[in-house]
């Protein structure tokens, strides 16, 4: 199951980003997702969750299960989380802006692929699990940042 602990909208005003906590009830709508899904743990407190939207079926396909996690970064970037079961290279394609790949790096077991859309001003991880689901960390936010919120994921516990 795909449960959020925290969830949240930002509002862009005057250039300042408003952090609004959705009451409970409604932040944990439990919905089935056919993979095992992460989210960040143990980010510092300097990291805002900014937006998050989970889609069934939709650009992605009837079938599939597409989960939106947007935060703002201790610098003020953005950086966000996209994970789904659809067709991992479309769904890539989308989440990087068709960026160009570069040398892959390692976090702790993980191989994450790596891309960039400088264009955009926009860098990219991702991988893409044996088991049938993409995890991509992508954004404005630095490597480092991007690298930070990678390595904090974890399964969700159902």
């Amino acid at each position: 199951m795909l449960r959020g602990t925290v969830a949240a909208l930002g509002c862009l005003a005057a250039a300042a980003i408003i952090v609004v906590a959705i009451p409970a009830p409604h932040a944990a709508q439990p919905v089935p997702a056919p993979y095992p899904a992460v989210a960040p743990a143990g980010l510092p407190g300097s990291w805002l969750p900014v937006s998050s939207l989970l889609t069934v079926g939709g650009a992605n396909g009837a079938g599939t299960v597409t989960w939106h996690l947007g935060l703002m970064a201790p610098d003020g970037s953005l950086a966000s989380l996209e994970e789904t079961n659809a067709v991992s290279a479309a769904f890539v394609r989308r989440m990087t802006n068709a960026g160009p790949a570069l040398p892959p790096t390692r976090l702790a077991s993980q191989t994450w692929s790596v891309s960039a859309t400088p264009s955009r001003n926009q860098r990219s991880m991702y991988f893409a699990s044996p088991a049938g689901f993409t995890v991509v960390v992508t954004g404005n936010a630095t490597w480092a940042e991007l690298r930070e919120l990678a390595a904090s994921l974890r399964p969700l516990s159902s």
